[in-house]
């Protein structure tokens, strides 16, 4: 379960995980927050997956009555009535929760009067991921989760830490890899050609791609900022949406950069290798920050996946797992970024480094392994209960 939509958001592990357990003939549904829009699904419905097409499970949404924070407001006091639904719907064995605020807690304490173990899945710091006077709530319903959860388990050391320190138990508290795909991301060379002119790109242009959310502390205003200041521009190709969208397109015009940045907007999985082919080399200029360090970027795992070279901030979780990484750039700042990805472009051996980065993540991370190791958590969590 989430509070955000299954069929909208952008994939990740909520939808990676899920499927990849369905297609281990586990039954699986989701239940999930729609807020942008009313699902035309009915409750429970059978879907197929984002990720794993053939495989299928239920899907069963709340439905925003309001928009914006008014809905999400509305949604903590309908979600008690929607959770037993689903619960007496689909009867599952174990619940695992990616919500904090709109539902997780709720879901939480429902569960324990059930007697239902229900696994936490730590993904970021919850009351960092947008600014909001709510943050301080936000924050004491983190504290809640992760105290009262049978389990928490996180995606990297660092944001395990950062649980611990808000009341998890070390003794009922883990890591485990997510699911990558690296499959799709390794799907062999792939003629960039074809979409470069499609999207008017010359082909002997130095390209740099961002992909994922444009959230507030992505660094991408500092990277146009500084964009502006380059004598010789590359060509930054920006892949994904968000909060910060509004802000960067106006910050492009003021620039007059509209040659040297190219919104593309939201790319359905399948698409996503394609748009990486565009690329020389992959940044990750999150600003160095609780909610940053924190995290594990799916992004980054992706380019390395794809044989690019990455150039990123210096972020806790994510230089934990790739200390020693050749095709992984770490500096010190968003303009660094931008600075470290030319220099790269004109004097590094690009197809090394991306190979390189190919290599170590399919070293550290395995399908099979990731979903195989959350599977027996699942199980132990459960035998446990």
């Amino acid at each position: 379960m989430h509070e955000v939509g299954y069929l909208e958001k952008p994939i990740f592990e909520m939808h990676e995980f899920p499927e990849h357990l369905a297609a281990r003939g586990h039954a699986v549904a989701f239940a999930d927050y729609q807020e942008t829009r009313n699902s035309s699904h009915e409750f429970g419905a059978d879907i197929k997956g984002r990720v794993l097409r053939n495989q299928g499970l239920k899907l069963y949404s709340m439905q925003s009555s309001l928009p914006g924070i008014l809905g999400r407001l509305l949604a903590v006091v309908k979600f008690p009535i929607f959770f037993y639904r689903v619960l007496s719907d689909f009867k599952p064995d174990i619940v695992v929760n990616f919500a904090v605020p709109t539902s997780g807690w709720q879901a939480v304490i429902i569960c324990k009067l059930r007697n239902l173990p229900i696994l936490f899945r730590a993904l970021d710091v919850s009351h960092k991921i947008r600014r909001s006077a709510f943050g301080p709530l936000v924050m004491l319903a983190e504290r809640f989760v992760y105290k009262n959860s049978n389990w928490v388990s996180c995606n990297n050391e660092a944001l395990r830490d950062y649980c611990l320190k808000l009341g998890a138990d070390a003794e009922r508290s883990s890591v485990e890899l997510p699911v990558l795909d690296l499959g799709h991301f390794f799907a062999g060379a792939r003629d960039r050609a074809i979409l470069r002119t499609k999207l008017g790109i010359s082909e002997n242009a130095i390209v740099i791609v961002y992909m994922g959310s444009f959230f507030y502390f992505s660094g991408l205003d500092r990277v146009i900022e500084h964009l502006g200041k380059v004598a010789d521009k590359p060509l930054l190709v920006l892949v994904g949406g968000g909060d910060q969208e509004v802000q960067l397109r106006k910050l492009v015009s003021n620039l007059g950069l509209q040659d040297y940045v190219v919104f593309i907007g939201f790319v359905e999985f399948e698409e996503l290798p394609e748009y990486l082919s565009l690329a020389d080399i992959a940044i990750n200029p999150m600003l160095p920050s609780l909610v940053a360090d924190s995290a594990l970027p799916n992004k980054v795992l992706q380019y390395m996946a794809s044989s690019l070279p990455v150039v990123s901030t210096k972020l806790k979780g994510l230089f934990s797992l790739f200390p020693d990484a050749e095709g992984l750039s770490i500096v010190s700042s968003p303009e660094e970024v931008l600075e470290k990805s030319i220099w790269i472009a004109a004097n590094a051996n690009l197809s090394e480094m991306g190979d390189s980065n190919r290599e170590i993540v399919d070293r550290t991370f395995e399908r099979e392994k990731s979903v195989s190791a959350f599977e027996q958590l699942l199980t132990h969590v459960r035998s446990s209960q």
